[in-house]
């Protein structure tokens, strides 16, 4: 298992664990008094903190899955269970919503008396203070490995804290004999707890389908694939697969030979890799060389009447050529006529030049006839 996710496995539990233990205290301390004042929205309230029991053990669950390896049928691993996690929670949250939002209307058309008691209001408010810094603590570690489950976890704890605001107001106004204040709480509570699982629910479908990377993620990997020879950034695709990132783009590159090529693509990958730690798959595009720099190479090439011609022009970091001559011609005379050659180059381009002597045999199909145009000058 690689590091990045035994991290996220680790913290994925912890935020599991402590969940789980502060909810079931809460949710019995819920039922109870509930319970014990006849109040619907207490109760509703005590639900919710269950329900989040639920939800962490299905985070524990999912961070089990999702740490699995790559497989033949998962070559990207199981990072994307993450997502279906929050999807399964946003889904039990609203449907809990709809539940008691029905109990809550059937209680404000047939009220019954809620017992007020300031000693429960202040036991309520102390629960939203609990669940508040559980909330923030689920948040912390969410942004630590970015984790929408977590993330969608820690929404659910503030939904929770929330809810139990709206449920201790209610308690009070029972103290005063406004027993509908109850019902109008808990509807409040289901709504708040439908809006907060549509949320999730609609960021983790957003997710699951493949939504576009922000532009501040693009703009790091654009900076990353800056570098020397470079001269265009473009089509930048990221797929998340939760554990794992797979980025795809585009590079333009100066007139260079393949290896070079190449080498540009090796080098932003690994930047990629060790900056972002995320696979990247670079395709490079060459510039086109404008035909103009080639006619000029052409025309410094028949200042020296000793050359035939020449072809197979490559313009990089340097520029190479062929130049056929003829086949008397001595060594030591070729080897003058491709150095002169090579410094006229050079010094109008900026560029070395590696000039390739070739001697001009019969038949050559490339040039007879620039050939039989020489001899006819002779």
């Amino acid at each position: 298992m690689e590091p990045e996710t035994r991290e996220r496995a680790y913290y994925g539990y912890q935020e599991a664990i402590v969940s789980i233990v502060v909810n079931l205290v809460l949710s019995i301390l819920k039922f109870a008094v509930g319970i014990h004042i006849n109040s619907i929205a207490v109760i509703t309230d005590g639900v919710h903190s269950f329900s989040d029991i639920v939800t962490s053990v299905v985070v524990l669950l999912g961070f089990r899955s999702a740490q699995k390896p790559p497989d033949k049928e998962h070559p990207f691993g199981h990072g994307r269970f993450e997502e279906i996690i929050s999807l399964i929670i946003a889904v039990f949250l609203i449907m809990v919503a709809v539940e008691f939002s029905i109990t809550s209307v059937q209680r404000l058309y047939h009220p019954e008396v809620v017992k007020g008691n300031i000693f429960f209001f202040l036991l309520l408010i102390c629960t939203i203070f609990v669940k508040e810094g559980l909330a923030r603590y689920s948040f912390h570690l969410s942004h630590k490995i970015d984790s929408d489950a977590l993330r969608a976890d820690a929404w659910h704890h503030r939904s929770d804290a929330l809810s139990s605001a709206l449920v201790a107001f209610g308690i009070l106004a029972a103290r005063y004999g406004i027993y509908y204040v109850d019902s109008l709480a808990g509807i409040g509570v289901s709504v708040l707890i439908m809006y907060v699982g549509y949320s999730i629910a609609t960021g983790s479908v957003s997710s699951l389908l493949g939504e576009a990377p922000t532009e501040e993620f693009v703009q790091k990997v654009e900076r990353l694939a800056r570098q020397k020879g470079v001269t265009n950034v473009s089509d930048i695709y990221v797929h998340d697969y939760g554990t794992k990132k797979v980025i795809s783009l585009n590079v333009k590159v100066e007139p260079m030979g393949v290896e070079e090529a190449h080498a540009v693509a090796d080098s932003i990958e690994e930047r990629i890799a060790e900056e972002l730690g995320s696979s990247a798959v670079v395709h490079i595009d060459g510039v086109t060389v404008d035909d103009s720099v080639k006619k000029e190479i052409s025309r410094i090439v028949e200042e020296h009447e000793e050359v035939i011609s020449c072809h197979a022009i490559d313009i990089g970091e340097k520029i190479g050529l062929h130049i056929l001559v003829d086949k008397t011609m001595s060594l030591e005379k070729a080897h003058e006529l491709a150095h002169h050659l090579g410094d006229d180059i050079s010094l109008k381009f900026k560029k070395e030049a590696i000039i390739h002597v070739e001697p001009c045999i019969e038949q050559c199909e490339e040039c007879s006839q620039e050939c039989e145009k020489r001899v006819a000058d002779q």
